[in-house]
């Protein structure tokens, strides 16, 4: 497996479409996925440099 990770890029869906969700939560949802993405990426970076140290040895 030569990928350690895939960072999706793609917008979210449109999730003011989504009954029963008001301005605030929906504000705290995109807070939210925006923290998890930074963290996934965060997290990526790492396993990618890992890696690397690895293989030079």
């Amino acid at each position: 497996m030569s990928k350690l990770a895939e960072i999706v890029s793609s917008q979210p869906s449109d999730l003011s479409l989504d009954e029963g969700i008001d301005g605030d939560k929906l504000f705290l949802r995109q807070l939210k996925e925006e923290e998890i993405r930074a963290k996934l990426q965060e997290f990526a970076k790492e396993l990618a440099q890992v890696k690397a140290e690895r293989d030079q040895q």
